[in-house]
């Protein structure tokens, strides 16, 4: 794809009505101001207060029937062939229970940026990045002049915690549209949703708009949530955080759960990671080295299975804090397993800890299922389970297996485009303004000074970068907003992935077993963020009386929502773009 100077692009065909449409839709979109939310009260969010009934009027029936819980599990980086590699080794009542006794199917990703916060606002939304507003977990804010999370807001502070960096995720202020437990709490005002994980993007995206989200925090070694939800925790809150479980369980040695036999490949590969001390090779201390508990330490939990055990108590001190699913209505409860994900990046997908924290992610699944089966009957709660993203293969380990495979380093591309720009319009200058994987973002400044047009800047920038070997591809800003887009599968996941306000002037396509951003610095850990299948295939189970057992092949990921919400008799997600998997699901009686 090339393009003279000045002159139009030439080689490309249009994408269609799909693209066209999301061209001249963007815009207004982009720049929709936030919706207001009531102030929290009580410590949990508020809700528009329901008309006063009448003296002798009958009791308000609850517009929801179903379930009195719903409990959504969401597994970071946890690719569909987890289940059947290891199947043999999980146990009987935790995942492979939910398998045999549920719905099953590979959900499939069809947008390009596979992060975990795109993956989570998809699960919940049943829509794509471009119209959620959740396309990377990170992303040049054009009217600030900066790098931001896309998860933060200036407006709120984290609890406990003594200043609020651009890089905490806070509330779900830039997630466009409601979710699925939006819809759950519109249609019932009394229902309540509470989201836990060790990831703030996590809790924040599953537990939506009107949901209250808690995560774990690295300064304090406690759970914390924003004050876009309380100005202070609930006193259950407090209570788990008073008993200190993470100071507790300092010390702690992380070995493997099964004999060293059952694992699979080496455990001693020299490109996975060593953070904080964790090393390399089984055992690994936990302790990031230090005589106490400490902010290190509370950090480097976060990899091992300290963190699940904790993230999973406090998911449980939940369920009896807020008496979900015990008063009347539908509840839910929204899980994001953050340690196989921040294992997985450290060790990669084939290694010794990633299988031992899936083994162990599955035990964590059995011990909850039994804690929900004393709580309820048969039938009375719901559970379903899926993934945000898959994984990559550590890349010089790929190699060794005569794979094309390799890292970009984001020092090269910004090189690159630096050098092409300044010798195209012989202006030096810092041309590249930001550098978020996929995007890259050109400097306006620059591009005016240079009085160039922002097409030709881009098309320059991009033939530029195709010299930079595992980049074979690029999409440019005036191509994705103008519908000037090849009819393929890539552009359509990277239209999918392209909010115009916050993407950038160049959007790289990586060959496969290439990734570039944090893990393409240093030649440790691997990571994801491809429409490559290692990526974006992952599993997908519901499990629960309106559900017809039995295994149901690829759906797309967008289904998920939608089949959810169906199930709960609830409206879809304002911008759902799936459709429920009606033949997972058992017909509803006629009222």
């Amino acid at each position: 794809m090339t393009r003279s100077k000045g002159l139009r692009i030439s080689s490309l065909v249009a994408c269609g009505a799909a693209a066209l449409l999301f061209a001249q839709a963007a815009g207004p979109v982009a720049n929709a101001a936030p919706v207001a939310r009531p102030a929290a009260v009580a410590g949990r969010p508020a809700v528009a207060a329901a008309p006063a009934a009448k003296p002798g009027a009958k009791p308000v029936v609850p517009a929801v029937s179903g379930p009195k819980l719903v409990v959504l599990i969401v597994a970071d980086q946890f690719r569909a062939d987890n289940l059947t590699r290891w199947g043999h080794l999980l146990s009987e009542g935790g995942l492979k229970r939910l398998m045999k006794d549920g719905a099953r199917a590979v959900g499939r990703y069809g947008q390009q940026n596979t992060y975990t916060g795109p993956g989570h606002a998809l699960i919940a939304t049943g829509s794509y990045g471009y119209l959620n507003g959740i396309t990377q977990n990170k992303f040049w804010n054009r009217q600030a002049g900066r790098a931001e999370s896309m998860l933060y807001d200036g407006n709120v502070k984290i609890l406990g915690e003594k200043e609020l960096s651009l890089e905490d995720d806070s509330s779900p202020r830039n997630l466009i549209g409601s979710t699925v437990f939006d819809e759950l709490r519109f249609a019932s005002k009394d229902s309540k949703v509470v989201s836990v994980s060790l990831k703030a993007r996590g809790a924040i995206l599953l537990g939506g708009h009107t949901g209250h989200a808690y995560w774990f925090s690295d300064q304090s070694g406690e759970m914390t949530t924003s004050t876009f939800y309380t100005q202070d925790t609930a006193e259950w809150v407090k209570r788990w955080n008073s008993g200190k479980m993470a100071d507790k369980l300092f010390g702690k040695v992380w070995d493997r759960l099964l004999p060293e036999s059952a694992y699979t490949n080496i455990d001693a590969s020299p490109h996975e990671a060593d953070l904080k001390g964790l090393g390399r090779v089984f055992p690994h201390p936990t302790n990031a080295k230090q005589q106490a508990p400490g902010p290190g330490y509370y950090e480097s939990i976060n990899y091992t299975p300290t963190g699940l055990e904790i993230q999973m108590d406090f998911a449980r001190a939940a369920i009896d804090g807020e008496q979900l699913g015990q008063r009347g209505v539908t509840d839910a409860i929204a899980i994001s397993v953050s340690g196989t994900d921040l294992a997985g990046h450290l060790f990669g997908p084939y290694s010794h800890e990633y299988q031992d924290m899936v083994l162990r992610f599955d035990r964590a699944v059995e011990k909850l299922l039994q804690d929900l089966e004393k709580k309820f009957k048969p039938g009375e709660f719901v559970v379903a389970f899926t993934a945000d993203h898959g994984a990559a293969p550590i890349p010089e380990e790929a190699m060794q297996k005569s794979l094309l495979a390799g890292r970009v380093r984001k020092g090269i591309v910004k090189d690159t485009v630096q050098k092409a720009l300044s010798q195209f319009y012989s202006i030096q200058g810092e041309w590249v303004a930001a550098l978020e994987d996929p995007s890259v973002y050109i400097s306006p400044k620059m591009i005016a000074q240079a009085k160039a047009d922002p097409a030709q800047v881009e098309e320059v920038a991009g033939r530029a970068v195709l010299e930079i070997p595992g980049v074979i591809g690029y999409f440019t800003r005036t191509q994705l907003m103008r519908g000037w887009m090849p009819p393929t599968d890539v552009s359509t996941a990277v239209v999918r992935s392209y909010f115009p306000s916050r993407g950038g002037e160049l959007v790289l396509v990586m060959a496969p077993f290439y990734f570039w951003g944090k893990y393409g610095e240093k030649e440790q850990g691997t990571s994801h963020g491809s429409f490559y299948r290692y990526d974006t295939e992952v599993p997908v189970v519901f499990y629960g009386p309106q559900f017809n057992p039995g295994e149901y092949g690829v759906i797309d990921q967008v289904d998920f929502a939608a089949t959810l919400a169906h199930s709960l008799k609830l409206t879809p997600p304002a911008a759902c773009a799936g459709r429920p998997m009606m033949p997972m699901l058992k017909p509803r009686t006629v009222p």
